[in-house]
């Protein structure tokens, strides 16, 4: 175990593999948000011409 973090925290190659662990994680979280939230707040399509684009 000792090893691992060794590796990890004091070489180059360590660093480089937790930036891209912190990346690809970042990136499926935001892919699982994204499709909650596109689930949750549905896309009502275009806007009519009387709808103001602006709220007072």
């Amino acid at each position: 175990m000792e090893d691992i973090f060794t590796f990890l925290f004091q070489t180059r190659t360590g660093f480089a593999v937790l930036f891209v662990l912190c990346v690809v994680i970042s990136v499926i979280v935001a892919i699982v948000l994204e499709r909650r939230t596109h689930t949750l707040y549905v896309d009502r399509g275009a806007k009519s011409d009387d709808e103001d684009d602006w709220i007072l």
